[in-house]
Parts: C-alpha cells; structure tokens; sequence
C-alpha cells in the first residue's frame, strides 16, 4: 500500500505528458539550434509550446525562458531584475521558498544590496499598505511569493502588482506552487517562475518569465540561446511533456480546486482534536499543514512512511536545513511546535478512501 500526499514536493506525470515525452524523444531528438531540417523541426515545436503558454497566460511569448526548474527559474529571473536597476534595495516577503532567500543572500553578500522583509498581517497576508508603507526611494525590486509550499497562504498578487507599478518598480512572483492550481494574473508581472514538476509534468524543466517591457540584464556574456538569458541546449521532450501537462492542468485547474478543497475538509473534519490545523483559512486546499500534539514531524513522516503513507514536514529543498522554517516563524509558530509541524498535500488522482485510512492511522499514533 502507498497513499501519496505529498504534491507539493512533486506530482506524478500524466500520462499525456508521457506519451508527449516518448513521441519528441524518440522522433525529434536533434538540437533544437541547429540549421538543418531535423533541429528546424525541433526548433519548432519549442516555438510552438512558447506559443500555447503565452496564449493562456496572456503574456508575450518573447518572454519566455526555459530553465532547469523553479530554482533556477527564481534564482536567474531574480538576478537579473536586480541587475536592471541602480537601485540597491530588495523588497521580500516572509513566506518565500529557500531559493529565493539564497540567490539573495548571496546579492547581498557579493553586490552590496540590501534584504528588507516584509512584515505579514495575522493571516499571513503582504497588505498593498503593508508593501506601500515598505517602500523606500532605494527600494529596487519586489519579491512576492504567489502560493505559500508549506500553508497554501495565497497573496492577492494583483493587487500587490498594482502598487509595485504605481512605484514604477518590477514584481517577481514565485508561481510554483500556483501555476495551474489557482486563478492567478500573471500578465502585468515583470517576471515570474514555474515548474513543470508541480502540474504532473516531467522534472528538470521549469519556465521563467520576464516581462520584454522591464529593464533587465543577463548574467553570462557572449550568450546566444534563449535571448542570452540562459545558456545550454534545450531539453525539447522535456518542454512539450510540460506544455501538455500544463494546457490539461489550466484547463482542470476549477475541478481540481473544488475536489482537493474537498479532501482538505474531509481531513481536518476526521483528525482526533489534539491535532491542531495550522492556517486553516489558506486559500490554496491543496496544502494542509498539521501539529502533533508530542511527536517530531519528521519521526511521524519516517515512521508512517515506513507503512505507506508518504507525506512531508517542510519544503523538500529545505528539509536538511536545521534552522526554523521562515514561513512557520512568520505566523508567530514556536520552534517547538515547528518541531511537530506535519504538511498534507493533495492531488487530483487522490481518492476520499485514503483520506479516511491516512486520518485513521494518524489518529491512532499520535492523536
């Protein structure tokens, strides 16, 4: 027996993604740069998949990068809006994955800029006035996350987008664990990131985007693939296997909303009442953060893994990490009980009857 709820750290592949990925693998393997007939027809199914993305999120396929992953996608997009502008002051909220506060340390340490964080209300929400109020004639760049990857906290990233262009100062969102799975407005933004991995896509294979409109500056020099943003040959089973996962997920994003808001109710209604929900009004209900009333969270994950049930403590890419989670910290969580934290996520292929067993088996360890 395995009962997955762990989506958030990755999704399965549909299988249309797969059969996308086997028919460009095995038929159009050439490089998509190259002059020749073969990379031509490579080349323009990478064109055409811009094209599809772009049409559904409104933005100029120009804009389009395609990266290694979300990592990479915030770390590189990050970077170079830092870069388009003098000005030394980076604006970020709490509440963001460690790739972002990585690629910002490391511009404080190496550039000279300076990390501001913004404070969040008690519902762990950036406020436009909480950000207006933040702003400074040095402020340079905005970092706003879209979904939260431990709580599912949704920030109003149109409304934050209005007051970053009424300062005339871009807005990077980190749209990874949003993309595809909330109503989200990404049109207006000056660069956001995605990754396929999350929408039942293949690994390795994120999108970035930054707005053609928006002052930026690429970090390699002497670049030529993907407007000099990003070098490297481009990974062309992997871009069209997530271009279908993508369109299948856009197009189910409202059914699959309504049915993991379902399963959410379904858990939190079936936990013994010494399990605690943490942010139970997160607007994503695809994410279902818990605290143990004893036990670690990282004993409960090793232990009820070790009978099937795979679910997770933090972010996949943080877990290593021994110093308090940002975001749990933020919503004035004691260390201790960051220490018993437990996080569900569901998926589409989850089913009511595992709902039922996992809350059973909690219950009857650690309730």
């Amino acid at each position: 027996m395995m009962i997955y709820f762990d989506h958030v750290a990755t999704t399965p592949m549909s299988s249309e993604a797969l059969d996308a990925y086997r028919e460009v693998a095995e038929h159009f393997y050439a490089n998509s740069e190259s002059l020749h007939q073969a990379g031509n027809a490579a080349g323009q199914l990478v064109q055409e998949s811009k094209d599809k993305i772009s049409r559904l999120l409104k933005i100029p396929s120009e804009g389009l990068i395609f990266t290694s992953g979300g990592t990479e996608s915030n770390q590189l997009g990050i970077r170079c809006l830092a870069a388009g502008t003098q000005k030394k002051e980076i604006l970020v909220s709490p509440l963001e994955h460690s790739s972002v506060y990585q690629i910002l340390d490391y511009l404080a340490t190496n550039s000279g800029y300076r990390i501001k964080f913004l404070p969040v209300d008690s519902k762990g929400h950036v406020t436009p006035t909480i950000l207006k109020q933040a702003l400074s004639d040095q402020t340079g760049l905005i970092v706003i996350q879209a979904v939260n990857a431990i709580t599912g906290i949704v920030q109003d990233i149109q409304a934050l987008n209005k007051v970053a262009q009424t300062a005339h100062l871009p807005l990077f969102v980190d749209a990874v664990q949003g993309l595809a799975k909330v109503p989200l407005n990404l049109s207006d933004l000056a660069g956001f990131s995605a990754s396929a991995h999350k929408f039942n896509g293949p690994k390795s294979c994120g999108l970035l985007y930054l707005s053609p409109q928006v002052l930026t500056q690429a970090p390699y020099p002497y670049v030529f693939q993907q407007n000099g943003f990003l070098p490297g040959t481009l990974a062309v089973p992997e871009i069209v296997s997530a271009t279908v996962a993508f369109e299948n997920a856009w197009q189910a994003m409202t059914e699959n909303l309504t049915y993991v808001g379902q399963l959410k109710k379904q858990l939190l209604a079936a936990l013994a009442p010494t399990i605690h929900p943490v942010a139970s009004w997160a607007e994503y209900p695809g994410i279902c953060g818990l605290i143990l009333p004893r036990t670690p969270g990282q004993s409960a994950a090793t232990e009820m893994g070790q009978q099937g049930f795979c679910f997770s403590t933090v972010s996949a890419c943080s877990i290593k990490d021994p110093r308090p989670d940002r975001t749990l910290t933020a919503l004035k969580l004691t260390n201790e009980q960051i220490n018993r934290y437990i996080r569900i996520s569901f998926g589409p292929s989850n089913q009511a009857k595992e709902v039922e067993t996992f809350a059973a088996a909690l219950n009857r360890n650690y309730g």
